[in-house]
């Protein structure tokens, strides 16, 4: 569903660092991991980014629309 995107994501990402901490992992296995939480913590960023954005063009509409009426 693409409005669980970003909870979907940072579940994934909580788990990815979850396994960081308590797992014994290989090298090999903690880079993959780590770079896995590097990407999904630049995705979730994102999906931030792009609400704030959304919200502020949402209140900007609202505002114009006020001083419009």
């Amino acid at each position: 569903m693409v409005e669980n995107l970003f909870e979907n994501k940072l579940k994934e990402l909580e788990k990815t660092v979850r396994k960081l901490e308590e797992e014994e992992l290989t090298l090999d296995q903690s880079k993959i991991l780590y770079k896995q939480g590097i990407k999904l913590a630049k995705e979730c960023n994102q999906l931030l980014e792009e609400s704030e954005f959304e919200i502020t063009e949402l209140k900007k509409e609202l505002e114009d629309k006020g001083l419009q009426d």
